[in-house]
């Protein structure tokens, strides 16, 4: 590569010839300057530059260097986005230069000579200057809309063109990334303001084919990297590679506006040069990971706390010297990004806080009222394929603990469990599922009769210890319990599990009987004009409600049908959150109502909170005979505000069953 015009500044006017060969004989080249009237003054009169062929050096010589007026070359034929139309989708206050100019010039031999050269040679013409401008070849995007940009240099129009396609303000994320917590003294980081980071060569390699931008931007005072039109992007730390071998976990914290529904996803690729320290030359190992909903979410901060032992390619991390991110999310902002060693020193799997060190509990269901799928108490049904191949991230494996089979999903996206044959459980109660794990955040299992039709049941995680979870088959409805040919889990983080079993309780329970309600909770009367509704099937509901975020609590929250009526089930109650996308105002209301049954509980109370937390208690009278209706004025709940509730919460015990709940005005 030769050319002029770096100065090591702006190098606003440089013009590059590349792919300059070379052999033994002397042989001139010509680098034709597009306006030489810019070049007043310029002080970068030469460069060249070049890298070892096939890892070997060599020497060349260079001579006759001059600038020259041969009057015999062709007028120059310029082009922008190397002569294409392009559309490139921008945001307003983004700045960026003019894409693949060039120019073509005729030599005295005949040969039509192109090079490239800065976007500041051109002049440029907006279709919509109130859109987006271009000064000194740099595209400043002022407001929604469309403009094309085309460039001329002197008389000449150049080929191609850029279409700016403004969508206006940025979607940013309004808050920061939780901020980390680890001991600095156990993290390596890259890029974090809670911690002194390591050097970073590049946070984008402009590799081949990579569409990425990088920008880096402030929310809240806090430095986030921001990635924008990314398939795929490159970040090296080449110049100081990283010897990870003592960390446990790579975490990265990443929010998107994107749409996450699957099968988006979100990918982390770690390299290690191997001892050569050489790219490429014979040791290098390396692994990518993948993420899709509901790990990830939609505006909103997700944390990925990987072990490494999820990288089963990685094996070596002394000599860590590329990360890269790509996916299906073109937009993703990151934050804190770094190796931990989380205190076990096993990579995610050794013991310790990662690895439970006690046995699951040993069932007590007789083996007569028991179909096992998993267990070592019990005989499980034959020909079970617990990894089938449905496209899933996580790793499956069988792990001893304490001499105990249990089964292990790391890196847990979702995973499939095939049976030989379908198998009928219409005449058992309950599902039962023993669950452990320290860093997953969600977990849903299902249950899937042909069609299929599958219906998602949620357990609080995390756990602390074994989680013994006994979930009622009415939880599944739809599904065809007389023909259950898979189950599914779904979620995030490292789950283990054991005791997969369903079993009947002695007939009383989950089967229509006295453990559920065989009928919906009443129809709401009220006119919905007066209405400010939660969760009914009667009246539109405030959006964003999270009506299973966790607190720590053990309660086992999920939606069932009832009569075709979607109904609230608090299983193993203790107290349950509801929280609100945003404060609501309820000071025009007179009552909060809400529709109850239980055939076991016997404390019941239910809160609004307001910011403080303030909140008070109304006392429940349970059980129920049938469902309870309540109108519970507003008044009891003082002194919370009422023009800002943000929260609801229940406590009490045993299995109960919500619906309608909603403020109205008498």
């Amino acid at each position: 590569v030769v050319g002029f015009g770096i100065d090591l500044g702006e190098n606003k006017y440089s013009v590059t010839l590349n792919a300059v060969e070379v052999n033994t004989n002397w042989k001139q080249f010509i680098i034709p300057i597009p306006d030489a009237s810019k070049l007043d003054p310029e002080k970068g009169m030469f460069y060249y530059s070049e890298g070892p062929e096939d890892g070997e050096g060599y020497t060349f010589w260079i001579d006759e260097v001059k600038f020259e007026r041969l009057g015999t070359l062709g007028t120059p034929i310029p082009a922008i986005a190397e002569g294409q139309d392009i559309i490139r989708s921008a945001e307003t206050g983004q700045t960026f230069p003019v894409d693949g100019v060039t120019a073509t010039i005729n030599l005295p031999n005949g040969v039509d000579q192109l090079v490239a050269m800065a976007p500041a040679y051109l002049d440029y013409t907006s279709s919509d200057p109130s859109v987006a401008i271009v000064n000194d070849g740099q595209i400043t995007v002022l407001d929604a809309g469309s403009a094309t940009i085309t460039g001329k240099l002197g008389d000449t129009d150049a080929s191609g063109s850029i279409t700016i396609e403004s969508s206006g303000q940025a979607v940013l994320p309004t808050t920061t990334a939780p901020i980390p917590t680890v001991d600095p003294d156990s993290v390596i980081s890259l890029f974090s303001n809670a911690y002194d980071d390591v050097p970073v060569d590049l946070w984008n390699t402009y590799w081949e084919f990579s569409t990425a931008e990088t920008f880096d931007v402030q929310v809240n005072g806090d430095d986030i990297k921001r990635y924008t039109n990314l398939n795929f992007v490159g970040i090296e730390f080449t110049s100081q590679t990283i010897n990870a071998t003592d960390m446990t976990h790579f975490h990265i914290d990443i929010w998107t506006p994107d749409p996450t529904d699957l099968p988006a996803a979100f990918r982390v690729l770690l390299v290690d040069f191997g001892a050569n320290n050489v790219f490429d030359g014979g040791d290098d190992t390396s692994h990518e990971v993948s993420f899709t909903s509901p790990t990830l979410q939609t505006g909103t901060w997700i944390s990925l706390d990987i072990p490494l032992s999820a990288f089963t390619g990685l094996t070596n991390r002394a000599n860590l010297a590329q990360l890269v991110l790509s996916g299906d999310l073109p937009n993703v902002f990151v934050d804190n990004v770094y190796f931990y060693d989380s205190g076990d020193g096993g990579g995610g799997g050794g013991g310790g806080g990662d690895t439970p060190t006690t046995a699951a509990p040993t069932p007590t269901e007789n083996a007569g009222d028991v179909i096992s799928i998993y267990s070592d108490a019990y005989s499980n049904v034959p020909g079970t394929n617990f990894n089938p191949d449905w496209g899933q991230a996580t790793s499956q494996s069988e792990v001893s603990i304490a001499g105990n089979n249990t089964m292990l999903y790391a890196n847990f996206n979702y995973q499939g469990t095939e049976f030989a044959s379908s198998i009928d459980v219409s005449a058992m109660t309950h599902l039962h599922i023993d669950v452990w794990t320290n860093n997953s955040s969600d977990l849903n299992a299902f249950l899937i009769s042909p069609g299929p039709v599958e219906t998602p049941y949620s357990i609080s995680v995390p756990t602390s210890g074994w989680a013994s979870i006994d979930i009622p088959l009415t939880a599944f409805s739809p599904v065809d319990l007389a023909d259950v040919f898979q189950m599914k889990f779904d979620g995030n983080g490292d789950i283990y599990l054991d005791n997969i079993y369903f079993y009947d309780d002695g007939g009383s329970g989950g089967g229509g009987g006295n453990d559920t309600p065989t009928v919906g909770a009443p129809t709401p009367t009220e006119n919905a004009a007066n209405v400010i509704s939660i969760y009914s099937d009667s009246y539109s509901n405030v959006p964003g409600t999270n009506f299973n975020p966790f607190w720590g609590q053990s309660t086992v929250q999920s939606e069932v049908s009832i009569a075709g009526n979607n109904t609230m089930l608090y299983s193993g109650l203790n107290y349950q959150g509801v929280e609100l996308a945003s404060g609501i105002d309820v000071s025009g209301m007179t009552h909060l109502h809400i529709d109850v049954w239980s055939a076991n509980s016997s404390v019941l109370e239910a809160f609004i909170i307001s910011p403080g937390p303030v909140e008070t208690p109304y006392d429940v009278s349970v059980p129920t005979s049938g469902w309870l209706s309540l109108d519970i004025p507003l008044t009891d709940f003082s002194p919370v505000d009422l023009t800002d509730v943000f929260q609801f919460k229940f406590e009490g015990n045993g299995d109960v069953y919500l619906d309608n709940i909603y403020f109205y005005a008498q």
